[in-house]
């Protein structure tokens, strides 16, 4: 046989061998977090997919000229809002490249209908339920709570909008508050209600509608008020795709698990770069996760963080850094030791912030001296500002049948003692001094964060006092510089590094889980555990028991602030909850 045969034989065995590399395919993009096999039942071992191989995978596809369009299976996708816009946003650039998305639904709130709005058709699981309530705010106040155990509670509190402590000496909002928050909250609903409108071509009347009038469908009521195109499961997607491109579609890769999968695993598609080929020579964009308050150790981890930064910006490899902030503040020495690690990184390397659900107070400190901040719009952020509270013995003791006493040298020496809590609250003298004292930490916080944004102080005054911002009034204030998701920012960071589009790029994420922590995580992540605002309520609770669990939880705000009692901190109300 000739080699012309030869080559000839081979091609005609790849085309029957793999016929789907000549066939237009479409990709599930699978986001449910159920998983795992059917054979474990009592540990799932799958887990939501990293948000970096997400956003890279539907880029891929953008891309790849056998992909035609992506099948959005969202019926219990995971995530808070700022995730969900960001998928959204990733889906509406996938759009650009000419290619279609049909999605498919179960149980849905407005977020995830405003991320499946995104598509070209929407399928809805015949036994589903879209619940269009709007958006809330809710915050916990235990002033009550705290009285009857006997425990006194006071708000050092000297800045406007500065409300952290409220949850502790209050019973409601205070007018400053109503007025923040509220202004996030218009913010944020008028958003959504901006996104679905232009997606469905929908009034406002169509819209009011749906929120204020109806609000609960079932999938029936769903497709009469044209809010989903179908209704069923497999055959219903099906059907749509074909509507969509004119013509069936048999072929389908998938990313995800294939538990929940629509359309099967026969092809299974991969971010780039993870197919067995590691980029030995590429260039690396180091992405770092900040999750939790600003703690040397506990929280974000503060201490480890810093360094993981700085031995990033000094690797020859690394081109640049990404950093994702999820963070409501704390102590304002762990943010500013991360800020310092920002600033001496980006004298190396660009540094880009990607602020995530919230990036506020101390979450704010530890970003303003990136190169370029990004926030979504429902990114809570700004809360310039720093705020003490201070708790003490009000009758607990008594109520023990406990009691002390005391000798002391100075006139100020007994104000830490006791036997739970400090004995007593603070004098005029001693709370004066704190005033002083949070005065000092605050002109400290303005300078550096007028420096670290290059403003003028005084700009920077005008969008302090502890005001709260979404990231759209971010930007307008100067606090940011864009409004963007981590897939923003990770391209934002390539073109600050000078890396050349098409250019492959290894993209490395740190900290790096441990062992024993993937254990724990995947034991967290089992099916007798459902997660909270805390992550730990455990299934089958009852509105009130769920309630204590809240305040008394090890995780909750009063933990955190009894175990920092009297420490000056830019941090945010940590039971601020948006619904």
């Amino acid at each position: 046989m000739s080699v012309s045969c030869k080559y000839m034989a081979l091609g005609m065995c790849c085309l029957i061998s793999f016929p789907l590399f000549s066939q237009a395919m479409y990709l599930e993009l699978n986001l449910n977090e159920t998983g795992g096999s059917p054979r474990r039942n009592f540990v799932s071992f799958a887990k939501p997919k990293p948000p970096v191989d997400v956003f890279r995978v539907i880029e891929k596809a953008a891309r790849d000229g056998k992909i035609k369009g992506i099948i959005l299976n969202i019926g219990s996708v995971p995530g808070d809002k700022v995730y969900l816009w960001e998928l959204r946003s990733a889906l509406e650039n996938f759009k650009l490249s000419g290619k279609k998305i049909c999605a498919f639904i179960s149980n849905a709130d407005m977020d995830i209908y405003c991320l499946a709005s995104v598509a070209d058709k929407i399928v809805m699981d015949e036994l589903g339920t879209l619940s269009f309530t709007g958006y809330s705010i809710n915050r916990v106040y235990v002033k009550n709570t705290l009285e009857k155990f006997g425990i006194g509670a006071r708000e050092l509190r000297y800045f406007e909008y500065k409300s952290a402590s409220e949850t502790f000496t209050r019973d409601s909002m205070s007018e400053a508050d109503h007025r923040q928050y509220g202004e996030y909250l218009d913010d944020i609903f008028n958003f959504t209600r901006g996104a679905i409108k232009k997606a469905r071509n929908w009034t406002d009347e169509n819209f009011d509608a749906a929120v204020n009038r109806d609000f609960l469908y079932s999938s029936k009521g769903a497709l009469e008020s044209g809010l989903v195109d179908r209704t069923g499961r497999k055959n219903a997607v099906l059907e749509a795709v074909k509507e969509i491109e004119g013509a069936e579609v048999k072929n389908f890769a998938l990313y995800g698990e294939s538990v929940s999968s629509l359309c099967g695993d026969d092809i299974i598609y991969t971010p780039p770069g993870s197919g067995g080929r590691p980029f030995r020579r590429a260039p690396v964009i180091a992405v770092i996760y900040a999750n939790g308050q600003t703690d040397m150790e506990g929280g974000m981890a503060a201490l480890s963080l810093a360094e993981i930064i700085r031995d990033a910006s000094e690797n020859k490899r690394v081109k640049a850094i990404v950093i994702r902030i999820d963070s409501p503040g704390g102590s304002a020495e762990a943010a500013d030791h991360f800020a310092e690690a920002v600033r001496y990184a980006k004298e190396n390397v660009p540094v880009v912030v990607s602020m995530g659900e919230v990036a506020a107070s101390g979450g704010y400190w530890a970003s303003m001296y990136a190169n370029h901040i990004m926030a979504a719009p429902y990114t809570v952020t700004g809360s310039i500002g720093v705020i003490g509270s201070w708790f003490y013995d009000n009758g607990l003791n008594a109520k023990l049948g406990l009691s002390t006493d005391i000798i002391q040298r100075g006139a100020h020496a007994d104000l830490l003692t006791g036997i739970i809590l400090p004995r007593r609250d603070l004098n005029k003298e001693e709370e004066e001094r704190y005033r002083k004292y949070i005065m000092e930490v605050y002109s400290l916080f303005t300078a550096k964060a007028a420096a670290g944004r290059g403003m003028e102080i005084e700009k920077v005054e005008a969008a302090a006092q502890g005001r709260i911002f979404s990231g759209t009034r971010a930007l307008e204030a100067g606090l940011i510089d864009s409004i963007g998701g981590l897939a923003d920012a990770m391209r934002k960071a390539r073109a600050l590094a000078d890396i050349p589009e098409g250019t492959a790029v290894k993209y490395s994420e740190y900290p790096k889980p441990k062992f024993m922590d993937k254990l724990v995580e995947r034991f967290l992540q089992s099916k007798t555990f459902a997660k909270t605002a805390f992550g730990r309520r455990i299934s089958g609770q009852n509105g009130t028991f769920a309630l204590f669990s809240d305040i008394f939880h090890p995780d909750a705000d009063i933990f955190y602030r009894l175990q920092n009692n009297g420490k000056v901190m830019p941090i945010l109300p940590l039971d601020f909850n948006v619904r």
